[in-house]
Formats: C-alpha cells, sequence, structure tokens
C-alpha cells in the first residue's frame, strides 16, 4: 500500500538519527523495519496505550514527508490500531496510518531499546 507518510519536524529528526545509526539512506526502509517490529512485539498498549500518545497540541501540524510503499498487512494493521485506539478523527486514510506511525516514532524516541531491527 503506497501512501504519503505525514510527519512533524521532530520525527523526522528520529527517523534521520535512526538512518545514521542503522546506515541508511533511506526514511522509507526505516520507518517500514520499525513499522514491522512495533507489530511484531504484539503489545499494542505499550506503544499506542498511553495518554502521551493521544492528540495534543500541534496534533494536525504534521507535513507529508515521503512516499512509503507498505506490507498490505502491515498497514491493515495499522488501520486497526487507529481504530482501536480512538485517536482523534483524521480526513484521510493516509493522515490516520500516519498518526499511528508517529506514535511508535515518538516510543522509539522515548524507548530507543525497547524495538530493535
Amino acid at each position: 500500500m503506497k501512501f504519503n507518510l505525514s510527519l512533524k519536524d521532530s520525527h523526522s529528526w528520529v527517523i534521520d538519527e535512526l538512518k545514521e545509526k542503522h546506515s541508511s539512506s533511506s526514511g522509507e526502509e526505516i520507518v517500514k523495519k520499525y513499522v514491522k517490529s512495533a507489530l511484531q512485539l504484539q503489545d499494542s498498549d505499550l506503544i499506542f496505550g498511553t495518554v502521551r500518545e493521544q492528540c495534543g497540541e500541534g496534533c494536525y501540524a504534521s507535513e507529508p514527508q515521503f512516499e512509503v510503499d507498505m506490507d498490505e498487512d502491515d498497514f491493515n494493521k495499522l488501520k486497526q490500531i487507529y481504530k482501536d485506539y480512538g485517536f482523534m478523527g483524521y480526513n484521510t486514510e493516509e493522515e490516520e496510518i500516519s498518526k499511528t506511525i508517529r506514535c511508535i516514532i515518538k516510543f522509539i524516541e522515548e524507548n530507543p531499546d525497547s524495538i530493535s531491527i
């Protein structure tokens, strides 16, 4: 499933750090690998079940950064997570998926050793 990933600057910085850490030039590859790894934890509450992941100030300030061609199964799991955790409404499915990915990135930033690729 191809979609445009919307990120805030802070998320882009985390991705840049992860690209450097893993000697990768592709933000798309980093995102796909970390999403897959986060989904394999099979503990969505760990990442999405906290108040810090609910919409706060600047929630809609994200902008499309790059296109991601994600595995359809992972894409559908992210859609389900978005529905299960009752995030505030977005206008498009791309924005909803981007929200779940931003939560994963935020979790990685705060817990860098919790998810590995």
